[in-house]
Parts: C-alpha cells; structure tokens; sequence
C-alpha cells in the first residue's frame, strides 16, 4: 500500500501540477464529492479527504473562510466609516423631540454598534449576530426616514402601494 506522500507524488507527476492546484481544480471548480475526486485521482477516499481538509477546500471549510472573509471585510468597512468620527461629539438635536432628533439618534446608535462589532473578539458568538442585527434594525430605520421624508404622495398612498406589491407577490388578496 502506498503513503500519502507517494500518492502525491504521483498526482503532481501525473497532472504536472502542485497537489494543491489539482485538488482546487476538482474541488472547488468542478465541485467533486470525496467519492468522485477519490476516484478520479485514484487515491483512497481517505487520502483524497485528508488533502481536502488539509488544503480547506472541504464545502463546510470554504463557507466558514467565505463568511470569515466577508465578516473582516465589513468590519474594515465599518472601520474606514468611523476613521473621522468622534463618538462622543455633542449631539445637534439632542435637545429636542423631532424628526431631525430621532434621525441623530438612530444615526448614532448605528455608529456605535458598527464601532462595537469592529472591536469585539469573539467572532463566532452569539452577541455578533446580535450586533448584526441592531445594526440591519438601524439601517432599515433610516431607510424608511430617507423614504418618508422624500415621499412625493401621502403615507396611505405609499402603504397601499406595499399592499399591491405583497399581494402580487404572495398572488393572493390580503
């Protein structure tokens, strides 16, 4: 019986590639299961495995790398959006009950929670996604402040028009 050694060599022989090239290309491009890939290379599913874990190409692996790498780039993100600002700063409505005062508040609480998730540690818990979420509420609240402040037609209008929609979309009446 052959080591895995020799079974890589004879891959990287064979292919004219690095073992890891090979295994990419059966893996993540042609999307093989251990039992196709094992077979293809003609190696033991248990060597095929041990070079797909090895090398992360494992469709568990490359969806954790995937949301570990999207979770880094949105923390930078978030990082660059509060480079210049200070997070105690004065507040220029804070006096007073309004519209403009709810929009600073909201604007601000998503300031701190985007602050929040870019210094937390811990980035498989359960307060991320729950910083996470604030931070989807906030945006999706001043989402609807952009829309309500520029709406060109009434609130029962607009609302009746998301109706429509909803009914379409379920093609049923609501």
């Amino acid at each position: 019986m052959m080591t895995n050694k020799e079974y890589k060599e004879l891959i990287e022989t064979k292919y004219g590639k690095s073992l890891k090239e090979v295994m990419y290309e059966l893996c993540v491009e042609r999307g093989l299961d251990p039992w196709e890939g094992s077979e293809e290379l003609g190696v033991p599913k248990k060597t095929f495995v041990a070079w797909r874990t090895q090398f992360r190409f494992g469709p568990d692996q490359r969806r954790y790398d995937r949301a570990e790498q999207m979770r880094n780039e949105t923390v930078n993100e978030y990082k660059k959006q509060l480079e210049n600002i200070d997070i105690r700063r004065e507040f220029v409505y804070g006096g007073q009950k309004s519209l403009k005062g709810f929009r600073e508040m909201i604007e601000r609480k998503l300031e701190l929670e985007k602050l929040r998730r870019s210094k937390m540690e811990d980035t498989d818990s359960f307060g991320d996604m729950s910083v996470m979420l604030r931070i989807g509420i906030f945006e999706g609240v001043i989402d609807y402040l952009d829309e309500y402040e520029n709406m060109d037609k009434s609130i029962a209008e607009s609302f009746s028009r998301d109706i429509e929609i909803l009914e379409l979309f379920l093609n049923m009446k609501i």
